[in-house]
């Protein structure tokens, strides 16, 4: 392990110097796309996002501000948002650099979306972030004292790309409606995410959540059992969020069988 680490660590430093060194901004936004996919490696994954999110800067200096490159700049601020969200989301525990990094995450898709607002994607990272934000900081008033701000942003990716994040605006505004109890609301959207991306485990999870909350059990453990009848790499490229579904779904079905009420994470 120690070797490949070090092997990642000697590839991000190729990867700097040469975009450092006068190389085309797309370039730099390749070498952010590869590093970025190398996330889904186990042990790698900070490592990949945290040079992933450097090539991508060095990508945003490099484009020409002049008109013309507005899609790559929102393109460059989108991959940004994401980044800085799954990094602080999946592999960091520090609480400021975690606030950090949704509030990173929040202030790219908001640059994103002064380019372009019919982007979905944008819109659905921007509301992902903030909720993000509003649970790690509990007296946030970021995205509105009730949160409707991150509901008017998932309600804008459902209508324009439901389909961006293996159904992520859907997934997303189901676990909006269960944290306020809407649990009808909440079972119509889970099933549509889980529709859109069965394999994508999170959706799978939040379906369970639903159901149990709707006192439909045996159903829901159905759905946990579903999980763990596959392996991370079911989706290459979400490997990463899989494999953190599936470690969250053991506790669930442990507390389950020791007859407790299972913690949702």
């Amino acid at each position: 392990m120690y070797i490949i680490n070090l092997i990642l660590i000697m590839l991000i430093f190729i990867i700097s110097a040469n975009c450092t060194y006068g190389a085309d901004w797309r370039q730099c936004l390749e070498e952010g796309d590869k590093l970025f996919a190398h996330r889904n490696h186990e042990g790698e994954e900070a490592t990949s996002m945290q040079g992933a999110i450097k090539k991508y800067q060095e990508a945003l200096a490099g484009v020409p501000k002049d008109k013309g490159n507005e899609e790559a700049l929102s393109d460059i601020y989108l991959r940004l948002s994401r980044a800085s969200f799954e990094l602080a989301y999946y592999c960091l525990s520090d609480y400021d650099k975690v606030l950090q990094g949704y509030k990173d995450g929040i202030d790219y898709a908001d640059k994103a979306i002064d380019i372009n607002n019919k982007n979905g994607e944008a819109y659905f990272w921007r509301g992902v972030s903030t909720g993000s934000y509003r649970d790690k900081k509990k007296v946030s008033g970021v995205g509105g004292l009730f949160g409707g701000g991150i509901k008017k942003d998932f309600q804008r990716a459902i209508k324009m790309d439901d389909k961006c994040d293996y159904g992520g605006p859907h997934r997303f505004m189901a676990e909006f409606h269960l944290a306020t109890d809407d649990t009808e609301d909440a079972s119509i959207h889970a099933h549509l995410a889980v529709e859109i991306a069965p394999n994508y485990l999170y959706n799978q999870y939040v379906l369970a959540k639903v159901l149990w909350k709707l006192g439909q059990k045996s159903q829901a453990i159905e759905r946990l059992q579903y999980i763990l009848s596959k392996g991370p790499d079911v989706i290459p490229d979400a490997a990463m969020e899989n494999r953190a579904i599936i470690k969250a779904t053991k506790s669930t079905l442990e507390d389950i069988n020791n007859k407790k009420e299972p913690r949702w994470e």
